[in-house]
């Protein structure tokens, strides 16, 4: 009996933890793109096993996989104050580039979406067993 409550805790436990990585909101806006996949996330070290995670079943010639990504507007960083954290399926997979999250956070103002802090967007993962890089389909090649 004991293992069984002990199991039900440590799941408790995590999915608390998993929640509260990305902040749940009523409506996330769907950022629609130029179809180009332009956008390559950068990777983090940390982030490579989440990429692994989602590409379980790869295919031997490579993988093309569409899905959908959240881009977290964080101001907490230690390192950049304007990151934004690119997560797909609730993993976070890297980072956008420097350039662009200030961009991104710039035309979002702009547009009246400044204290928004989830946006979503397609997303492509390209690659083989060895490396995965992620692509995103963002309006203007970065810019909202």
């Amino acid at each position: 009996m004991w293992p069984t409550v002990v199991a039900l805790i440590v799941l408790l436990v995590l999915i608390l933890w998993i929640r509260a990585r990305e902040p749940e909101v009523a409506v996330v806006p769907r950022l629609v793109g130029t179809g180009k996949y332009a956008v390559e996330v950068v990777p983090e070290s940390d982030c490579s096993g989440g990429l692994d995670r989602i590409c379980r079943s790869r295919i031997d010639g490579g993988i093309d996989m569409m899905l959908q990504a959240r881009l977290i507007l964080e101001s907490d960083d230690r390192f950049e104050r304007q990151a934004i954290r690119v997560s797909i399926r609730g993993r976070t997979v890297g980072y956008l580039p420097r350039a662009n999250a200030r961009d991104f956070r710039r035309a979002a103002t702009y547009v009246g979406l400044g204290r928004t802090l989830i946006f979503e967007c397609a997303a492509v993962i390209r690659g083989s067993a060895d490396h995965y890089s992620v692509w995103l389909d963002l309006p203007n090649d970065g810019v909202i």
